[in-house]
């Protein structure tokens, strides 16, 4: 079982603020929480977060989708406010 935390979360949306990883490493990253989900082998910390980290699982998996070529569809200030978002 794979264990997941709204810090960790916090964790790769800095990251990628930063420019310490990538777009593409980081839906990579959500990718493999999704499967894990999906194949209900994933545990959310706390427990009444788990509809908060799903969502931002969902919201990193697609991190890298292009809205142009050069262009990203969520932009940095999007990032900044997702992040914020999160309790």
């Amino acid at each position: 079982m794979r264990e997941i935390k709204i810090e960790e979360i916090k964790e790769v949306l800095i990251k990628l603020l930063d420019e310490k990883t990538s777009r593409e490493d980081a839906a990579n990253w959500a990718l493999s929480l999704r499967e894990a989900g999906d194949n209900r082998q994933l545990s959310f910390i706390p427990e009444e977060s788990e509809k908060v980290i799903w969502e931002s699982i969902l919201f990193i998996e697609g991190i890298d989708l292009q809205d142009a070529p050069n262009s990203y569809l969520h932009n940095k200030n999007d990032l900044l406010n997702y992040l914020y978002s999160l309790k």
